[in-house]
């Protein structure tokens, strides 16, 4: 598909009162056919009651009708039941956030929890905290394990990278003095070094850079300084052997390709979100800033490493498919993605035919009411010229009678 008809397909969203932060995730939503898949899948029809305060059913609406020309407002619903889930209109929103929020009303509110599941699935990093003693380097794995559906990256007040952001998330942090843990081969409180395990990695990871701190006097402001990030990532060439657990499956694709980029503009106080995204199976950007929409290149993109003009906030990954013996992961996912792509242009192509068939039908049907009343008019004038002639033919029979009344 050439680049000019993919940005015909794309479409903007108007801004209804310091929706920008919505809009800017709608686009990476819009982005992210494996999230329309599932949704599909849902018969929402069978949320009878609070309908109107049920965030899925109106994301479902908003990706179903963002292709339709006729639909002149698709997200304004979707808005409007935010607001009623207190992320209110006309107020400004942190991006991850409302992404986060926006995930949990997911799996909240969808009735068919397994699929509900499946949705958080696609952005669930999964991670295993462990303790390693310093004395006798014994590893004491805690039992339970915990997720992330968006990875909270610090950033120094100085020029950094991806790369080095995500390898200090995952860096082994020191615990000493006060914070010595009991250590079971020691049989006594020792330093440990404490840390991050991978047990799995998610479909679509969504990277937040954490720009926005306190200060001491508990005011907030926003790191402008530099990031920089690639199109493509591999946690295999970011992170050591490590930091994978012992049960992460070796065959789970850890190369990503980045599709989605939400980029804050301003100061903490009083800013204005926009979102650069991508074609899925293309290598096309395009840039979504409300209403307007524009294709650039990955130069435009990398302008957001840094600068209070435009910074980027929020990264979002796809995990590239990988093959495997007997068809892995990455052939099922890729198969779902086509799966829905091609239902979409089924569902485009029957709503196409069906407007032209009530077009047809409406033409036909006004030829044949314009036929109707042209034979109505027809006949209605040879009535009313029988009428007039009938009229005629008396009134000159009575003349003709008073006449001959007048001579007897």
């Amino acid at each position: 598909m050439s680049p000019e008809r993919r940005f015909s397909r794309w479409r903007g969203l108007e801004n209804y009162g310091l929706t920008c932060c919505v809009n800017a995730l709608l686009q990476s939503f819009i982005a992210t056919p494996e999230l329309k898949f599932l949704l599909n899948r849902w018969d929402s029809s069978s949320v009878r009651e609070d309908a109107l305060n049920n965030v899925p059913v109106h994301l479902k609406g908003v990706l179903g009708a963002i292709r339709d020309p006729s639909c002149r407002a698709p997200h304004k619903d979707f808005l409007r039941c935010l607001d009623r889930q207190h992320i209110q209109l006309n107020v400004q929103h942190d991006a991850d956030e409302v992404f986060l929020a926006v995930l949990n009303f997911i799996h909240q509110q969808m009735d068919d929890k397994a699929l509900a599941l499946e949705i958080q699935s696609l952005y669930r990093l999964s991670v295993e905290l462990h303790h390693q003693c310093v004395e006798c380097s014994s590893n004491q794995f805690l039992p339970s394990s915990s997720y992330l559906l968006s990875l909270p990256l610090h950033i120094r007040n100085q020029n950094n990278t991806l790369k080095d952001c995500l390898a200090s998330f995952f860096e082994l942090q020191k615990l000493s003095g006060i914070d010595n843990c009991f250590c079971d081969q020691c049989k006594t409180r020792t330093p440990f070094t404490h840390g991050h395990r991978i047990l799995s990695l998610p479909t679509i990871l969504c990277v937040q850079l954490q720009r926005f701190r306190y200060s001491d006097s508990g005011w907030m402001y926003k790191l402008d300084c530099s990031v920089e990030f690639q199109e493509s990532l591999d946690f295999q060439d970011i992170c050591s052997r490590d930091v994978f657990s012992k049960d992460f499956q070796k065959n789970e694709g850890t190369k990503y390709s980045l599709f989605a980029v939400i980029v804050h503009s301003g100061t903490a106080m009083f800013g204005h979100y926009t979102a650069f995204v991508r074609a899925t199976g293309g290598s096309d950007w395009f840039y979504a800033n409300d209403s307007h929409v524009e294709p650039v290149s990955w130069e435009a993109v990398r302008e957001t490493y840094g600068g209070r003009s435009r910074t980027a906030y929020m990264l979002l990954y796809r995990r590239e498919p990988t093959q495997t013996q007997g068809g892995g992961e990455g052939e099922e996912q890729e198969g779902e993605r086509q799966e829905g792509e091609r239902r979409e242009g089924e569902v485009q192509e029957g709503e196409r035919q069906e407007g032209g068939r009530r077009k047809r039908k409406k033409r036909g049907g006004e030829k044949q009411e314009g036929e109707k009343q042209e034979g109505e008019k027809q006949e209605g004038a040879v009535h009313e010229g029988g009428r007039r002639e009938g009229k005629k033919q008396g009134v000159g029979g009575n003349k003709k009678g008073r006449n001959r009344k007048g001579r007897n």
